[in-house]
């Protein structure tokens, strides 16, 4: 009898940008995957991505690929706003289910996607990627351990002058700043999803709108549970150091830059009079998995990772493997409540104090 541990997980690629080039290269690396086929909105696209990368079926429309009966995994790497609908197409059509982020506009949409799933009792993870790094979970141990005292807040900054008025700068950026936050100061284990209870609140906001519509800049104030405040500013018009630190009675966790998939994480405890004896910093480094390495293509060309630690993304997918193949319909890494609530926040800063907006 086979071993479900070692099952072959068969996926389909929707989408053919430049995420979706990353990706592909992680999961033709991982143990017992195959990278079955490719959905794009044309026949040359997706024959194009095929070749290049050496997948077998290559159809010329998402519906094709999502109803392919040998595929267990469709991957949502489509045009942002069409998320929703790729991943109830997918549903639709029993597959499990990867998004890259953001998964759905609001946490409304979000909602409906997220109950589609479960009512099919079949598995969906939103692809917000940092919670599967193991500096992540560094961080938790680090908080929990009590080495910085008590955890009064949090900040973190995603700002990069690329994309202005192409998307929402809250949904491109913004939600690896609120996720950062949800992780530093939130429970894990007792994340609610309405207002009403005991979850974080949106305590301020600002933004700026690019011509086209779409917010540019946000800034946000979040009060959560336990008087802990949170605070975060994302942009697609400047750039930041793309850091988050964490601030407790006792000192601070930073996490430089790429905060959002980390591999670094330095810990320096404050004493004494004002908080000015400073130990000297602890460093916790975590190499991104050696055996991830950039593929060639058809023509011998290594094209590369399009993203900063990509490699990373094999955490993320070797996770949705683990799932499928135990049947679950969520990762306890990232839950269902954890994703809604992040959505929700999203969304409340987005309405928060719109006739003031510029």
């Amino acid at each position: 009898m086979t071993d479900p541990s070692t099952r072959t997980v068969r996926w389909a690629i929707m989408g053919t940008g430049s995420i979706a080039n990353d990706m592909v290269q992680i999961l033709k690396q991982l143990p017992n995957t195959q990278v079955l086929a490719v959905g794009s909105r044309s026949v040359e696209g997706a024959k194009r991505f095929g070749d290049r990368w050496g997948i077998p079926r290559q159809y010329g429309s998402y519906e094709e690929a999502a109803s392919d009966k040998d595929v267990d995994v469709c991957y949502i790497a489509t045009p942002s706003l069409r998320h929703p609908q790729d991943c109830k197409l997918a549903i639709q059509n029993g597959k499990a289910v990867l998004c890259e982020k953001s998964m759905a506009p609001n946490h409304t949409i979000a909602t409906e996607v997220l109950d589609a799933a479960k009512d099919a009792n079949l598995l969906f993870v939103h692809g917000v990627w940092s919670r599967f790094f193991p500096a992540m979970n560094k961080i938790r141990e680090i908080i929990d351990s009590g080495a910085i005292g008590t955890v009064r807040s949090a900040r973190a900054s995603f700002c990069q002058n690329d994309g202005a008025g192409s998307c929402s700068a809250l949904l491109e950026t913004g939600i690896y700043c609120a996720q950062f936050l949800q992780w530093a100061l939130g429970d894990p284990n007792a994340v609610t999803t309405t207002e009403g209870d005991a979850g974080p609140i949106v305590r301020g906001a600002c933004k700026t709108l690019h011509e086209s519509g779409n917010d540019e800049h946000v800034t946000a104030i979040i009060e959560f549970p336990g008087n802990k405040i949170g605070s975060f500013e994302c942009s697609l018009a400047h750039c930041s150091s793309r850091s988050a630190t964490i601030y407790g009675s006792a000192g601070v966790i930073d996490v430089p830059f790429p905060f959002w998939c980390p591999t670094k994480v330095k810990v320096t405890k404050m004493t004494g009079l004002g908080s000015q004896q400073w130990s000297e910093p602890e460093i916790h480094e975590f190499a991104l998995p050696p055996e991830i390495v950039a593929l060639s293509t058809d023509k011998g060309e290594v094209p590369g990772f399009n993203f900063v630690n990509s490699q990373g993304l094999a955490y993320e997918a070797g996770e949705i493997n683990r799932c499928f193949r135990e049947g679950l319909i969520e990762s306890p890494s990232f839950s269902t409540q954890q994703c809604i609530e992040i959505l929700r926040l999203i969304t409340d800063i987005g309405k928060y104090n719109e006739k003031f907006v510029r």
